[in-house]
């Protein structure tokens, strides 16, 4: 019974990470196409700063999708 009540908890932060993830995915879009389009040089170094932690953030969800799945993850949120 243990046991199904743990994957239940696996699903169910499967299923957040791979939200937050597909977030982060966007965010990072997002922060690159601002950062090609900003001329004033204060705002282009803060949206790289920005799409820096964006990057960051991706790799460690990816990580914890990677603990909770297995090798296979790296493709969510690649579509």
């Amino acid at each position: 019974m243990k046991d199904n009540v743990m994957t239940g908890n696996n699903e169910n932060d499967l299923k957040i990470l791979e939200q937050a993830l597909a977030l982060e995915i966007e965010a990072t879009r997002r922060y690159q196409e601002q950062h090609d389009i900003v001329k004033d040089p204060e705002i282009h170094t803060l949206l790289e700063g920005l799409h820096r932690n964006e990057v960051d953030h991706e790799k460690i969800i990816r990580g914890h999708i990677l603990r909770l799945i297995g090798s296979g993850s790296d493709k969510i949120g690649d579509k």
